[in-house]
């Protein structure tokens, strides 16, 4: 975990709950103009239409993509502030340059570790608690 940047473990513990996710995330990111459903996105990477459908959906939630209703939903990469996209940017090119550091980050065994280490970074107020 040490060869990633605090950015990238807070980014990763709060968006990112799968290895699914990752890869959604990335592709997503990598086809910015394209809007995917869960199928299209399910052929493209391989895995199942519900594990597609979950990731999509908990990305949209986590403000990282827009959502479209058609005959389908549909989604495209397109975070809600300017420092989630950074934040995801950061997360993209960790992974290009260390993948397996990345990989391991998301598929630990001990994902509430990871969130206790994310909240360590994070600047709160007092009364925050």
């Amino acid at each position: 975990m040490s060869a990633l940047s605090p950015e990238v473990v807070e980014f990763a513990a709060n968006n990112v709950d799968s290895l699914e996710d990752l890869q959604v995330l990335l592709t997503c990111m990598d086809t910015r103009d394209r809007w995917w459903d869960a199928n299209g996105m399910a052929r493209e990477l391989g895995i199942g239409v519900s594990a597609s459908r979950r990731s999509l959906d908990r990305l949209a939630r986590g403000n990282l993509l827009d959502i479209r209703i058609t005959g389908d939903v549909r989604y495209q990469f397109k975070p809600g502030t300017p420092r989630l996209e950074a934040a995801a940017a950061a997360c993209a090119a960790a992974y290009r340059a260390n993948p397996i550091a990345l990989v391991q980050l998301v598929t630990g065994s001990t994902r509430r570790n990871l969130r206790d280490f994310a909240d360590a970074f994070r600047i709160r107020r007092d009364d925050d608690s």
